[in-house]
């Protein structure tokens, strides 16, 4: 006997236990897989924020730790220096304020404008007369040149000049015309226009160095700063 075989498809039954079992362990694996990706996430994220916290504590310790310096730095900047508190709003050595007197100016014939820093005592300087005095010599802006006072660097050994004031004398003429007139111990601080100062070559006064020499040299054509205190004056072969 022959038996024919249907054509359809004979659909296979598959036991329910097993398809449970499989669908539970697929479940399984996926929350696993899902937990390992969150707990990386995670440990990503905190490592990340430690790490932002670390910078930021490290960059607090370095602001902290700074202060001092930037404290100390403030304070040197503000703080005058000796060379400033001793020659009054002269950055660079000078001739020592003894009062807090205002300024007063006067302009004299020459065009010289000076301020009397302090009177002196005894007979004024005369044409004729050898003046003995101290000077500091600066450029109009403030830059200094040469000082006869004991001044370290660039300055002399306090061994005051000596020049005769008047027509037998080689001073420049704005510095003649301020020290005549002046008292010993008189102080007086003088800007001097280029017509009165080092018009032609052999006027005196002429700082002792080849460099400073070679600075009133090319600024001759601009006012220069003269302060000066007379020490005393004399005859010529003699003393006063």
């Amino acid at each position: 006997m022959h038996v024919a075989l249907a054509s359809a498809a004979v659909p296979v039954a598959v036991p329910v236990g097993r398809a449970g079992r499989g669908s539970r362990r697929a479940a399984a694996a996926r929350s696993r897989r899902g937990r390992v990706a969150s707990s990386s996430s995670s440990s990503s994220s905190s490592s990340s924020t430690a790490d932002v916290d670390d910078d930021d504590r490290t960059s607090r310790r370095v602001a902290l730790a700074s202060l001092p310096a930037s404290a100390a730095l403030l304070s040197s900047l503000l703080r005058p220096t000796s060379a400033s508190a001793d020659s009054g709003d002269w950055s660079s050595p000078g001739l020592a304020r003894t009062d807090i007197e205002p300024a007063k100016y006067v302009k004299s014939p020459l065009g010289v404008v000076y301020e009397q820093i302090n009177d002196g005592d005894g007979k004024p300087a005369e044409p004729g007369d050898v003046a003995v005095f101290q000077y500091v010599l600066r450029r109009a802006n403030g830059y200094f040149i040469y000082g006869t006072i004991d001044c370290g660097v660039g300055c002399g050994n306090g061994d005051p000049a000596e020049y005769t004031l008047g027509p037998d004398g080689n001073l420049i003429a704005g510095l003649d015309e301020l020290l005549t007139g002046m008292r010993p111990g008189e102080k007086r601080r003088a800007l001097i226009p280029p017509a009165a100062g080092y018009v032609s070559k052999g006027l005196e006064p002429q700082p002792p160095e080849f460099g400073q020499k070679r600075q009133v040299e090319v600024h001759a054509s601009e006012p220069l700063v003269f302060e000066v205190k007379l020490v005393k004056t004399r005859q010529r072969g003699g003393k006063r």
